[in-house]
Order: structure tokens, then sequence, then C-alpha cells
């Protein structure tokens, strides 16, 4: 005989409160005061009601000792740095708050092209969470799994790709572009980009907000000095950033770089050529990375608290697999713009 499943209206009917109370309480509403919530929250557990969030639970320090452990499967490019560890440093917090394990997949260019997934897709996983930004074929591959998905980043067409799950982005427009306007208040008139905009979204965000802030200032984009096409390495290795400043028609006053490792190496690549930052050209980046303020000079930058994005595309995935009618979302988390001496007007 199977058993009657339990209702808000059992739990209230056991309590002797409302419908509505007890509604509230589920919802760990303040309008019900702390104990009510408790006892509310104790006995419906006790009776087996099964909508309970593991939130809500964490929090009344009631725990399912039977209840299986949800595993929630991270997977990310093999190109991890000091960035993305404090993500993923994040993320797990949040999971171990949630009462939720931790796997993490490294995927390889190989498993990209021929659409290979990891094995453990193919178990019970309640939730995935996608690092790095794969070939559309590669993500159609892994929402089939019919398996809540939330993206850090998409491609430049998030439209599209906004059908497969919800999207957690840094915001990077207005921020580059403060950057860019800070540096043509000081005196900065040519000004040149280097970040592969093909690549994802946020990076051509942050192109866009360097593009409009030269316009707005009236200085026409200089397509010499804009290192923009696809890269391999996305920029990520020297040889790249080397091979984008050579093709540069000539050094620019200053050099926006869509994230830190860019910036870094093009300020190593500036001074193999005898040249210094800031006296002879400015150079900004995005991310903030804590190793950069080992370097002289200190990096103008855009900080981006990165345990607190991991733990918020936690959240995020935990709130769409309660909430799986909800049209999918595109999130842009607040960032702040950092000014140092990279950036000073030259002597």
């Amino acid at each position: 005989m199977a058993m009657t499943k339990v209702t808000i209206q059992d739990v209230a009917k056991e309590l002797g409160l409302s419908r509505n109370t007890v509604a509230k309480a589920l919802n760990n509403s303040d309008k019900v005061s702390w104990e009510t919530r408790f006892l509310v929250v104790e006995k419906a557990y006790e009776m087996g009601y099964s909508k309970l969030s593991p939130v809500v639970l964490n929090q009344f320090k009631i725990h399912n000792k039977t209840a299986k452990t949800k595993t929630i499967v991270v997977l990310a490019r093999r190109e991890l740095s000091v960035f993305w560890n404090s993500i993923i440093l994040g993320i797990s917090d949040e999971l171990n708050k949630n009462g939720c394990k931790l796997q993490i997949n490294f995927i390889s260019e190989q498993d990209e092209r021929e659409l290979v997934t990891p094995l453990e897709l193919q178990g019970d996983i309640s939730g995935i969470i996608m690092l790095s930004v794969f070939s559309p074929e590669y993500v159609e591959k892994i929402v089939n799994q019919n398996t809540p998905v939330v993206f850090l980043d998409g491609p430049v067409d998030l439209d599209t790709h906004n059908q497969y799950g919800d999207t957690i982005l840094c915001e990077g427009k207005n921020s580059v572009r403060k950057i860019t306007e800070s540096l043509i208040d000081k005196g900065f008139k040519k000004i040149g980009f280097i970040g592969d905009i093909t690549y994802c979204k946020s990076i051509y965000d942050r192109y866009r907000g360097y593009a409009e802030a030269l316009q707005a200032a009236g200085i026409p984009l200089d397509e010499s000095v804009i290192a923009s096409y696809h890269a391999k390495s996305r920029f990520y290795a020297i040889e790249d950033v080397r091979m984008a400043l050579a093709r540069f028609a000539y050094i620019p006053d200053a050099i926006v770089c869509a994230n830190d490792d860019i910036a870094l190496d093009v300020i190593k690549c500036l001074k193999e050529k005898g040249l210094s930052v800031p006296n002879d050209v400015a150079v900004t980046g995005y991310d903030d990375v804590e190793s950069m303020s080992q370097f002289e000079p200190f990096l103008t930058t855009v900080k981006v608290d990165n345990q607190r994005l991991g733990r918020r595309l936690v959240q995020q995935l935990i709130w769409r697999s309660e909430n799986e009618t909800f049209p999918n979302e595109i999130i842009y988390i607040g960032v702040e713009v950092i000014n140092r001496k990279s950036s000073e007007r030259r002597i």
C-alpha cells in the first residue's frame, strides 16, 4: 500500500496552526517567530514532508540522517589558476553549508572535441556548475542529462545559450569603461586593448566598455593597436601577447587588458622592449588576482570577490532546483574598480 504524501495542511493540523502560518514558516519567513518556525520545520521533518529546503534544515540544526547526500558536479577546463581556485573554494564552502558533496571534473580539449562527458554525469547527481565556456555542442550534450545547470559566463551570444540554464557573469562593461575614462582624464589618448572578444560574453563586455569610453570622448578606435581577435590560448600564453604587441603599429600610451594575466604578460613584454610601466606605458587589468600584488607596479584592475562568486553559483543552483518552472536568468554580479600605480600619468 502506497504511503500518503504529507502536505502543509497535514503539518498545520498536527500543530494546531493555520495552513498560512505553516507555509510561511516552511519558507523561513520572518513574519513568523523563530520559535514557531523551528516547531514547524521540526514537525514537518518528523512527518516526512518532502519539500523541506536543506538551507532551512541546516539553519535550525535539523539534519536528515537517512537522506541521500546530494552531489553537485563542477566542470572546468584544465587551465585553473589562483583565480579559479578561489571560486572553487567558495563553491565548496556553500555546498558544505547545504550538506552537498562536490565533484570536480577537468575537461580536456580532446574530451570536449569528441563530446566525451564525465562518468559521474551518468550517476545520481543533483546539479551541474560549468565554470568554463565550452562549445555549444558540448554544452548541449551536458544539458541533456536533465539536471539543473548554472553557468559562469557564456558565449557572446547569450540569447541562444540562455535556453540551457541560468548564467552568472561579473559586470564588465561599466567597470572597464570607468578604467578607460580614467586613463582619458589623465591625458592618455592612444589607448590599446588586448583580449579575445570572440571567446566569451564577459571579455566582449569589457571590450565594449573600453570602446564606448573612447567613442564618448571623441577618440576614434585605432584597430592597429587593438588585439581582439581569436587566439588559441585566448592570450593566456605570453607568446600570443608578445605577438599581439609585435603586430601593433606602435606602442600606445596605455593598454587596457581583458584580465590580470594578460596585463602581467604585457608588462613583461614591454620590459623586454626596454619600456617601463607606468612611466612609458600605462597598463590595466581585470580580476584583482591576489598574486599580482607581488609585482611592481601595482596593477589598476577590477576586483571580483571570487569566493562570494562561487557561493552565488551554488545558491543559484539550489534556487533553480526548487523553482524549475521559472524562466532562465542572466545575473550580473557587482564588481569594484581598483586604481593603482600602473595607470598613473607618466612623470
